[in-house]
C-alpha cells in the first residue's frame, strides 16, 4: 500500500482510538481518510484485515471489559454507553458473544479474583492468576504471573505530554520481528529528518491487554518523541501521549522480562499501592541500546503505568 493510503486510513484509525465514545459512521471514518465510503470500507478492510464496523464493535467491548475489572462505581449501563453502545441491552448481548459471559458476571469474577489474589498475599501464597471460568479459549481478565527474581522500586511520578512519531504494528506483541520492523521503519524516517539526537526517546506504546485483546490483534506502537515541526507521513504518524501521573519501574531482562513487568505492575504493585489504572495506554521507555547476543538479546525499560487514585 502506498504511502498516502497508508497516512490515510492511520488518520481514520487515529480517529476511532479517539472516539470510541461517540457515533462513529463509515461516512464518517471515509472523510476523515478523504475516501468514499464505498472505497474506504474495501481499503480499511485490506489494511486493517477487519471490516470497519467488526473493528470498531471489538475495541468498543474491550474497552468496556477493563472498565468492568477496574470500575466497580459505574453501572453496566454507564459503561455500556461511555463505551459508544446505544443502549445496555445490546452492549450485553454483544458482550456474551464476544467473552462468554455476561457483564455481571466478568465483573463478579474480576473481583473474586482481586479478593483472592489479596488474600494469598497475606498468607505469603504465590498463586498463579486465573478466574476460575472457561471462556471455551477465549482470553481471561488476569495475566499470568512467572514471579520477579527482584522487585523495582515503582513511583508515581507526573510525566508531561509526550509527542511521538510512531509506526502502528497490529500483529500482536509476540511479533518480535514485525515489532523491530515498526522501530526500523521510524527510525529509518526520523534519521534523514535530523531527529535522531541524544534527547531523543524511544518508546514502545501498548494498546491493547492480550488476555482481553486476541492476541494476535494487540496493537504496538514503535515511537520516537519529535518537535512540533514533525508532520505525518506515509506510515508514520504522529501523536501525543497523555500527560498526567504514571506509576514507573524499571525492568531489565530477556524477552521474557515484559510479560513479567506487566503481570508484577498490574498483579502486584498496583493492589497494594492505592493508585489504580487510568484510561490511557501503557507504555515503555527505552534506556540505551539493546545489549545481549543475537539469539539472547537483554532489554532495559522504565514501564509507565497510567494511575489515579484509587
Amino acid at each position: 500500500m502506498n504511502r498516502e493510503y497508508a497516512r490515510r486510513v492511520n488518520a481514520a484509525l487515529e480517529f476511532i482510538d479517539r472516539n470510541l465514545g461517540e457515533d462513529i459512521s463509515l461516512a464518517k471514518l471515509a472523510s476523515v481518510a478523504c475516501f468514499s465510503p464505498f472505497h474506504f470500507h474495501r481499503i480499511f478492510s485490506a489494511f486493517v484485515g477487519e471490516l470497519p464496523a467488526e473493528y470498531v464493535r471489538r475495541l468498543r467491548l474491550e474497552k468496556a471489559a477493563r472498565y468492568l475489572a477496574t470500575d466497580q462505581d459505574s453501572t453496566v449501563t454507564d459503561i455500556a454507553l461511555a463505551c459508544g453502545f446505544s443502549t445496555s441491552a445490546l452492549f450485553c448481548r454483544l458482550f456474551r458473544a464476544r467473552f462468554g459471559m455476561t457483564p455481571t458476571v466478568w465483573r463478579t469474577e474480576a473481583s473474586i479474583y482481586r479478593k483472592n489474589r489479596q488474600h494469598d498475599r497475606k498468607i505469603g501464597k504465590d498463586a498463579s492468576f486465573g478466574i476460575g471460568v472457561n471462556l471455551s479459549a477465549k482470553p481471561k481478565y488476569p495475566m499470568r504471573r512467572t514471579p520477579m527474581k527482584k522487585h523495582p522500586v515503582v513511583k508515581v511520578k507526573d510525566i508531561p505530554p509526550l509527542r511521538v512519531a510512531y509506526v502502528k504494528h497490529m500483529k500482536g506483541y509476540e511479533d518480535a520481528e514485525g515489532i523491530g520492523e515498526a522501530f526500523r521503519t521510524v527510525f529509518c524516517w526520523a534519521g534523514p529528518r535530523g531527529m535522531i539526537h541524544p534527547d531523543m526517546k524511544v518508546l514502545g506504546v501498548c494498546l491493547d491487554d492480550p488476555e482481553i485483546t486476541p492476541k494476535d490483534k494487540c496493537r504496538y506502537c514503535a515511537c520516537v518523541t519529535v518537535t512540533e515541526s514533525a508532520k505525518a507521513e506515509g506510515q508514520v504518524g504522529i501523536m501525543t501521549l497523555r500527560p498526567g501521573k504514571y506509576a514507573v519501574g524499571r525492568f531489565e531482562g530477556g524477552e521474557e522480562i515484559f510479560k513479567e513487568a506487566y503481570a508484577y505492575m498490574y498483579g502486584d504493585w498496583l493492589p497494594q499501592s492505592g493508585w489504580q489504572p487510568d484510561d490511557a495506554p501503557s507504555f515503555e521507555s527505552y534506556i540505551g541500546e539493546h545489549g545481549g547476543t543475537q539469539k539472547k538479546k537483554k532489554f532495559v525499560f522504565d514501564l509507565h503505568i497510567p494511575v489515579k487514585a484509587l
